[in-house]
């Protein structure tokens, strides 16, 4: 059903057959370069080592789906030179990440992964909506309960190169918070210096890199 809980999963099994054992099959007897795919649940990426392989499965990929009454997101899908020697600055946002490359702190190549602006975007709501729904709390709850939604946000997006992303989203909550509970009682008794005081001994979840491989 969809919108059902089992919907994910009735999906996942579906593309297992459809596109995963698919994809094994092609890439053992279909082509010669290198070739790897990433996938979570509906979302996923194909990395080929020759450019004129991607475009040959891309179309491949198009039939192969239409054989199941299923459709590739035109707008959402496209072919991206992208890696160690391609030198581009190209970029694709994948999971909730932007993905780039880059140069580590010892001049390697590597890819690096920052919060896609659309995902900031979506949290930054999601929390400012929740923080005036809870601004009648006080702010020791409200921190407490607050702690546990920066804690998993640090712990999904806090990956080498994203310290800066984790700090705006830091900074946007601590902003937003004291926003909320200043309106509460609309005298605006809680001055930024207060607040901070509060702060002191109701602290905030610092942000905090979780994954940190320099590749």
């Amino acid at each position: 059903v969809q919108g059902g809980l089992i919907s994910p999963v009735l999906a996942n099994v579906y593309l297992h057959y459809t596109l995963d054992t698919w994809f094994d099959y092609v890439k053992k007897y279909e082509f010669k370069g290198e070739m790897y795919m990433v996938r979570y649940a509906d979302d996923f990426v194909c990395l080929f080592q020759y450019e004129n392989e991607a475009q040959r499965f891309y179309q491949l990929l198009i039939e192969r789906l239409r054989k199941f009454s299923l459709e590739i997101a035109e707008d959402k899908s496209r072919i991206l030179p992208f890696g160690r020697y391609k030198g581009t600055k190209e970029s694709f946002d994948f999971l909730g990440f932007t993905h780039y490359n880059a140069t580590s702190h010892w001049g390697k190549y590597c890819v690096l992964h920052r919060t896609s602006r659309k995902k900031l975007k979506m949290k930054r709501e999601a929390v400012k909506k929740w923080l005036w729904e809870h601004m009648h709390e006080s702010i020791a709850d409200t921190i407490e309960a607050l702690n546990v939604k920066l804690t998993g946000h640090y712990r999904y997006y806090g990956i080498y190169g994203n310290y800066i992303g984790l700090q705006k989203y830091y900074k946007y909550v601590r902003q937003e918070l004291w926003k909320s509970k200043r309106r509460r009682d609309q005298t605006y008794w809680l001055t930024w210096k207060k607040y901070m005081n509060i702060l002191k001994i109701h602290p905030l979840e610092y942000p905090r890199i979780y994954l940190k491989s320099a590749y």
